[in-house]
């Protein structure tokens, strides 16, 4: 079994495929691919505001796609995960990082230490300006190491649509 997070900008990417309700159900009724919930990501899908640039309803749609894909399936939050969490941006700051901890930065450690606690195996992500920066990923990968935990894989938004546009 596949276990995976979705960074919070994949659930508005999926938002706007043409064909995102037959995707959303076959990656909810895929028993082999189990997306996790974790409520910081929630907390950023609530915080769109209730009338956006795609559309009114967008942060009900958004919330509603999440909750279908991600079930039951959900991660706690721990004052682990958020230790973790600063010591990345820690090394991250120090490699030469701009972004400041209280910025979307914050989340997205978090949900990196969050999958690394939790021994996901993937993490998805359109963000190659924070999450899946050169500095940042380098951080993840000597913070966990000392810590001894797995860093997840990286799969881009294409990844997910690849797999599952292509499946039966």
């Amino acid at each position: 079994m596949l276990r995976v997070i979705f960074d919070t900008n994949i659930y508005g990417l999926l938002a706007l495929e043409k064909d995102a309700a037959e995707i959303e159900e076959k990656i909810a009724r895929d028993k082999e691919f189990m997306v996790y919930s974790y409520k910081p990501i929630r907390d950023e899908l609530r915080a769109i505001p209730k009338v956006t640039k795609l559309s009114r309803g967008t942060r009900v749609m958004l919330l509603n796609i999440y909750d279908r894909i991600t079930g039951n399936h959900l991660l706690e939050q721990s004052a682990r995960i958020t230790h973790i969490a600063k010591k990345y941006y820690d090394l991250y700051r120090q490699s030469g990082g701009a972004h400041g901890w209280n910025t979307s930065i914050r989340i997205d450690f978090m949900i990196i230490a969050c999958a690394s606690i939790n021994g996901l195996d993937v993490v998805y992500s359109a963000d190659s300006s924070t999450m899946l920066s050169k500095i940042s990923i380098k951080a993840y990968h000597h913070i966990n190491l000392k810590e001894n935990l797995r860093t997840p894989n990286f799969l881009g938004f294409e990844n997910l649509l690849k797999k599952f546009r292509n499946s039966l």
